[in-house]
């Protein structure tokens, strides 16, 4: 606890240098919502509407291999009773590989909506980056932060409307 205190204290100073030392020449903080920047992107709606495409795509799928499952499971529960044990252990077995391969689509499916989220975002978030550290140098900051860190933003400002007007 000690150790945090400390290390805020020291933060404050040097913060506090800088603030003294080159307030005449240039800015030094400023903040931006990124999030807000990369919403504005343009091709951020059409990408949002192609994962939609995607996980709507998914869960489809995923309900359709749901509803197999438990077709199959209401008729051997509704029908055990007249079969032998080598047609009930058979179906058994089948009703098993249908919810490992389920749970299986349902991991992989994931997964795979993850990494698509990712490759349709990353381009754009880097886009919306470097279009932030070209309007904080036209402008003379010299640190950005991003809005969700700040806990007071006395003498800090707010760039993100020029960051979205440089993405558009």
């Amino acid at each position: 606890m000690k150790l945090k205190a400390l290390f805020a204290s020291l933060f404050a100073v040097i913060l506090m240098s800088f603030a003294t030392e080159s307030s005449a020449q240039t800015k030094i903080f400023a903040y931006a919502n990124l999030d807000s920047v990369v919403r504005a992107i343009p091709e951020f709606e059409s990408k949002m509407k192609e994962l939609e495409s995607y996980q709507n795509q998914l869960y489809t799928s995923m309900q359709q291999q749901q509803q197999e499952f438990q077709s199959k499971y209401a008729d051997f529960q509704q029908n055990q009773t007249n079969w032998l044990p080598e047609i009930i252990q058979q179906k058994a077995q089948e009703l098993e590989l249908l919810q490992r391969n389920l749970q299986e689509f349902q991991q992989t499916a994931q997964q795979n909506f993850a990494k698509r989220q990712d490759a349709a975002i990353t381009p754009l978030r880097k886009r919306a980056e470097v279009a932030l550290a070209e309007v904080a140098k036209a402008q003379g900051y010299q640190y950005v932060l991003p809005v969700e860190m700040l806990l007071y933003k006395d003498g800090a400002d707010d760039i993100t409307d020029a960051v979205i007007t440089k993405v558009k």
